[in-house]
């Protein structure tokens, strides 16, 4: 069973890596996150994400094993192009909120998601 589990890894792995390296980096769209915290993300909410992301324990290096804080923000400035600066500070700063804004970047994006599920389902219900 678990040599079946390893081989099943090895497949995948083998699979992934052939699927990235036959892309063309070209064909990947550059996505730029602007920080702008007066109208929702700041920078320190990329470190909100990011402590997030660590403390889920999902986010793993090439062995399977959780990674630290510092992998996913440097992560997070490759996929967005952006720099935290003293990425460090930023994981502090979220730390240092009032208890009520430990998840702000969290809570605004959880409401936006809200928000366009009551606009699908008002727009479903004026279509009936």
């Amino acid at each position: 069973m678990l040599l079946e589990s390893e081989i099943d890894l090895l497949k995948f792995t083998f699979l992934r890596t052939n699927h990235f390296s036959n892309n063309n980096q070209s064909n990947i769209p550059k996505v730029y996150f602007i920080p702008n915290s007066r109208k929702g993300l700041g920078i320190d909410s990329m470190g909100e994400l990011a402590v997030s992301f660590e403390l889920s324990g999902q986010f793993v290096n090439e062995a399977g094993i959780s990674v630290p804080y510092i992998h996913i923000a440097h992560a997070l400035e490759q996929a967005f192009n952006f720099t935290f600066g003293n990425v460090h500070k930023s994981k502090g700063r979220v730390f240092k909120r009032k208890p009520f804004n430990l998840t702000k970047a969290l809570d605004y994006l959880k409401n936006l998601v809200i928000r366009e599920n009551r606009n699908r389902v008002a727009n479903k219900d004026e279509k009936r």
